[in-house]
C-alpha cells in the first residue's frame, strides 16, 4: 500500500495538463490605486455584499492593497461561503486542507462538497484527489471514483487528463475506479471512431490573455454599489436583499465573474499542489 500511495503521488503531481500564464495571477501591490480598491471592498463588505467578501479574501491572499494575510483571506472566504458564493467555499476548503495553524480537514472537505453540489468542477477534482491519495483521510476509492467522475463529466480538463493517465499507468490501471475508467474508455472509443484520438500524455497548453484586474474591480464595485446587499444585517446596511445563492453571479462556474475569481491567485495550481508532492 505504501508503494501504491507513492506511485499515486507521482502520478498526481505529474499531471499538470493546463499551462496558465503566470500573468493571470493577482500579484501583491501596495500602490495608491491598489490601496483604494482594498478600501472600496472593505466598504462593500460592511454593507453586506457577499461577492465583495469573496474578492476581499482574494486581496488579502495576494497582498493587494494590504499586507498579505492568509488568515484574513480565510476569514472573508468563510463569510462569503455562508452566503453560497461557490468559489469562496472552494477556496476556504482548499485553505483548510493546507498545512497551517488553521488546518481543519473535516471542515475543508465539507466546504468542497458544498461547492461541488452546484457542479463546480475544481471542487470535485480536489475531493477526488483527497480520497484517492489518502493523505488527509483514509484512502477511499469509491469516493475518489465518485468525485473524479463528476469532474470528468463536467469537462474539467485536469480531471480528464488525470483519468487517462491513471488508467494508462501499469501501477494504477487496476485501481477500483470503474465509473472513471468507463468514462475514459467511452471517450477513447468515441475519439477513435471519429478519427480524433489525441495523445493523453502530452501537456495541453491553454493561453489566457492577462486580465486587467482594474477593469474587473471597477465593474464589480460599480455593480455592487447599485445593487441590494445580500444581508439585512450587514455591519453598515439594513437593506434586505437576496442571498448570493439566488443571485445570477454566484451560482455557476460558467459565469464569467466566477471564472475570474478562479483565475485570481492561480487557485487551480494551488489546488493541485497540496499534499501531492
Amino acid at each position: 500500500m505504501k508503494n501504491l500511495l507513492f506511485t499515486l503521488s507521482i502520478v498526481l503531481v505529474s499531471v499538470l495538463p493546463i499551462s496558465v500564464s503566470a500573468s493571470t495571477t493577482l500579484e501583491a501591490c501596495m500602490e495608491p490605486q491598489c490601496r483604494e480598491y482594498f478600501k472600496a471592498y472593505k466598504i462593500l463588505t460592511k454593507r453586506g455584499h457577499s461577492e465583495a467578501m469573496a474578492t476581499l479574501g482574494e486581496l488579502y491572499y495576494a497582498g493587494y492593497g494590504t499586507e498579505k494575510n492568509t488568515k484574513q483571506a480565510l476569514k472573508w472566504f468563510r463569510r462569503a461561503a455562508k452566503f453560497g458564493v461557490t468559489t469562496a467555499q472552494y477556496k476556504a476548503g482548499i485553505l483548510y486542507l493546507q498545512q497551517s495553524d488553521f488546518q481543519d480537514v473535516e471542515r475543508g472537505i465539507s466546504l468542497l462538497k458544498k461547492a461541488s453540489k452546484i457542479d463546480f468542477s475544481p471542487a470535485s477534482l480536489a475531493l477526488g484527489k483527497v480520497y484517492l491519495n489518502g493523505g488527509f483521510v483514509t484512502q477511499d476509492l469509491p469516493e475518489a471514483d465518485k468525485w473524479l467522475s463528476n469532474a470528468f463529466k463536467l469537462n474539467n480538463q485536469q480531471a480528464i487528463k488525470l483519468a487517462h493517465q491513471l488508467k494508462s499507468s501499469e501501477n494504477t490501471e487496476d485501481l477500483a475506479l470503474p465509473i472513471l475508467y468507463s468514462l475514459v474508455e467511452h471517450q477513447q472509443n468515441t475519439q477513435v471512431s471519429s478519427g480524433s484520438l489525441a495523445p493523453v500524455n502530452e501537456m495541453e497548453t491553454i493561453t489566457i490573455t492577462a486580465p486587467q484586474y482594474t477593469e474587473y474591480f471597477d465593474a464589480e464595485i460599480a455593480r455592487l454599489n447599485n445593487s441590494i446587499p445580500d444581508t439585512s444585517s450587514g455591519t453598515g446596511s439594513k437593506i434586505k436583499g437576496m442571498t448570493c445563492a439566488k443571485s445570477w453571479g454566484c451560482s455557476t462556474e460558467q459565469d464569467s465573474d466566477r471564472i475570474r475569481d478562479v483565475l485570481l491567485s492561480d487557485w487551480g495550481l494551488e489546488a493541485i499542489q497540496f499534499r501531492l508532492e
